[in-house]
């Protein structure tokens, strides 16, 4: 059975980032013929920053977090990729002239990918007439150029700005609406929404304790509910760069996972204290891993 075939959701979207691309649409039927699944555990690491860069992948099932690796040993969270997102595709060139990737991917929940490579995906490119090709270089320089200016327009934001920014971008993309607002499907824990903002956790802790006393957020177990106070917010400048970008952000948009909010909104009298800021990024050992 042809996971690819199965998986309708996945199909659909990589379609529309073909689509996105100016790349013809007889290129999908082409990568669903020539991929090989691989199944990831929560957890598992897909592929780690210096590897070869000879694969591309596309999630068909399960959510993956992309992360950047800093020299220092942190990692900052870039994105979550759900069904018909690719990852994979940003590499550099390493000592030796070797395309590696650039990124870190691991699973956030039990998923399954599909393994494309790059000589195949090229091979593809080489079919193109000059005039599909050129096409797809300037729309693929307008990605890139937007994905710059969206992270240029975010550092420039508050911490509070930032978070609300990132709780829109995943209700916009993994979000389910109920007749409270947008409730939130990953389970993230506030370290990693830490990651995806550039703080500390205790910040994080302390900016969602402010939105859920001014009924802007909700918990549901494990869950975040967007009000729709908050889901109506959304800023202008970075709205109109995230067309066309469906995740956070996307590319690398194109956002194993820990113990989901081990940490409590709530301390002593259901508030938190103001605490210090650490350490903005989540730390990785040598291997690689998570810790």
């Amino acid at each position: 059975m042809n996971l690819f075939e199965t998986t309708s959701e996945a199909k659909c979207r990589l379609q529309t980032h073909l689509d996105e691309l100016g790349i013809p649409a007889k290129f999908l039927d082409e990568i669903i013929g020539h991929h090989t699944v691989a199944n990831y555990n929560k957890g598992s690491m897909v592929s780690l920053q210096g590897s070869p860069g000879d694969l591309l992948f596309v999630v068909l099932t399960g959510l993956v977090k992309v992360y950047c690796p800093l020299p220092d040993g942190n990692r900052i969270l870039l994105s979550l990729a759900g069904a018909g997102d690719l990852t994979g595709h940003v590499d550099y060139l390493d000592s030796e002239g070797r395309r590696a990737q650039g990124f870190e991917v691991e699973a956030l929940t039990k998923c399954s990918i599909a393994l494309v490579t790059r000589e195949h995906v090229n091979k593809l490119l080489q079919s193109l007439d000059h005039a599909a090709l050129l096409q797809v270089i300037e729309r693929l320089n307008t990605a890139w150029s937007s994905m710059a200016r969206w992270f240029g327009t975010f550092l420039g934001l508050s911490f509070r700005k930032r978070l609300e920014v990132v709780l829109n971008e995943l209700g916009a993309k993994f979000g389910v609406r109920d007749t409270r607002g947008i409730l939130l499907m990953p389970e993230l824990a506030h370290s990693d929404l830490a990651d995806m903002i550039g703080s500390s956790r205790p910040m994080v802790s302390r900016l969602i304790a402010e939105m859920t006393e001014e009924d802007l957020l909700l918990r549901q177990g494990r869950h975040f509910i967007l009000l729709k106070s908050l889901s109506g917010k959304t800023s202008d400048s970075l709205s109109q760069q995230t067309n066309g970008r469906g995740s956070f952000p996307k590319p690398p948009p194109q956002l194993a996972g820990r113990p989901p909010f081990k940490h409590s909104i709530g301390g002593k009298n259901g508030r938190l204290a103001l605490a210090s800021v650490v350490s903005t990024s989540s730390k990785r050992n040598p291997n690689g891993l998570g810790t």
